[in-house]
């Protein structure tokens, strides 16, 4: 159902607990309710107005109002020389309505106000008089005007969907062309050219000659720029185009995290900090490895690598979720522990471990979210996705009748 919303007024008819009721009057937050009785006298109830909104059984009776394109749709949509019979049409309606074609006595042009169109005039007169040079009738220029103060331009301009190339291409075309494309996603990158023309053969030789109608050259480059958007088929590099290819087909969805420790995030990135290698003398490039708890935000852990993160710093990193470093001996504060707030207070004697140190509690990570790369994947996880993207290649070419998907 499509979302709408409404005024909150008098006369405005609702249902409300199981019964239907017209809004009476408002006076801040009391809301006066008359029941719609078909026979004796009219029931009244009093209700608070934060009551009525969030009363599940509340339903405004209203009707929905018509869907419209919105204004800037419509009139972005237009071409340029509808553009131009438009605003020649704004200023006679203008003209009509105050006596200037702009619309202002201080943007007055040469010999305005017109006599037939001056302030004093009757609004009939101004519409007779419209009506006669432009050649059409007066209920015509009546019906603009009405439009017109309506919806201001918008009003004018007749209510057609706005329509994208693609929409307006043969479809026949563009799912040909949306399987060529994804051909190519794991090969190099094609010429825009090379890819009109093997749709066009494909086309052929599914449909016949001259059967799907084909797009001009320009207008070919025009849908292969629509439908490549976001996917990096001719353009950014061919690792990212892979990436995009690969990438989940539905929506992401948002964590909600409740409490301290039901949600750890997990991510790897490259900075643009170099240090210098100890053996080889050689300034190296770093990587930051990070978990954050994602309710209170605190960093729990970070490792610091040279070059790439391997999985065991992704251990240590994990490793530290649960078992925090100790206090840095020049009195630095250690990593923030997730979900324990400063007024805990616990016995001193039992936050010791078998060593004789600190040791505070903790809160147990339940859930870690991580990305797809290889240094957060076990061994035997990554031989499983490698055994499972075989058997998918091998499909096609040992079902012949199958198509690839």
């Amino acid at each position: 159902m499509t979302e709408w919303t409404t005024t909150l007024r008098p006369g405005l008819p609702i249902a409300f607990d199981g019964e239907q009721f017209t809004v009476a009057e408002i006076e801040g937050r009391r809301i006066l309710l008359r029941q719609s009785a078909l026979a004796g006298p009219p029931k009244l109830r009093q209700v608070d107005i934060s009551v009525l909104l969030a009363h599940p059984t509340t339903e405004v009776l209203a009707p929905a109002p018509l869907e419209t394109t919105a204004s800037a749709a419509l009139l972005s949509g237009l071409a340029e020389e509808e553009d131009d019979e438009l605003t020649v049409k704004v200023q006679h309606l203008q003209e009509v309505l105050t006596g200037f074609r702009l619309g202002d006595a201080s943007l007055a042009q040469d010999g305005e106000p017109r006599a037939d169109f001056a302030p004093g005039q009757p609004l009939l007169h101004r519409y007779a008089a419209k009506a006669a040079e432009l050649g059409v009738g007066t209920s015509t220029i009546r019906r603009w005007t009405a439009a017109f103060r309506k919806s201001g331009a918008a009003g004018l301009v007749v209510d057609r969907p706005v329509h994208s190339v693609v929409e307006r291409a043969d479809h026949r075309w563009v799912d040909m062309a949306e399987e060529v494309l994804k051909a190519y996603v794991k090969a190099s990158r094609p010429v825009r050219g090379l890819i009109l023309a093997e749709i066009e053969e494909r086309l052929v030789k599914e449909h016949g000659e001259g059967t799907v109608p084909l797009p001009a050259s320009t207008m070919g480059y025009e849908l292969l720029r629509q439908l490549s958007k976001g996917t990096n088929a001719f353009e950014g590099s061919t690792k990212a185009k892979r990436s995009i290819a690969d990438a989940p087909q539905g929506t992401y969805g948002q964590l909600r995290a409740t409490r301290p420790g039901e949600y750890v995030v997990l991510d790897t990135n490259s900075l643009d900090v170099f240090a210098m290698e100890s053996l080889t003398c050689r300034w190296v490039r770093c990587e930051l490895t990070v978990a954050m708890d994602l309710y209170s935000r605190c960093i729990v852990g970070l490792r610091l690598t040279p070059v790439s993160t391997k999985s065991v710093d992704v251990a240590g990193v994990l490793y530290e979720t649960v078992r925090p470093r100790e206090a840095p001996k020049d009195g630095g504060e250690p990593l923030p522990y997730a979900g324990v707030p400063s007024t805990v207070v616990v016995d001193v004697e039992n936050v010791v471990d078998r060593d004789g140190q600190l040791l505070l509690p903790t809160i147990a990570t339940e859930t870690i979210i991580l990305d797809h790369g290889k240094v957060y994947l076990s061994n035997q996880h990554q031989e499983r996705l490698r055994e499972a993207a075989d058997f998918s290649a091998a499909l096609p070419s040992q079902c012949p009748d199958r198509k690839a998907g």
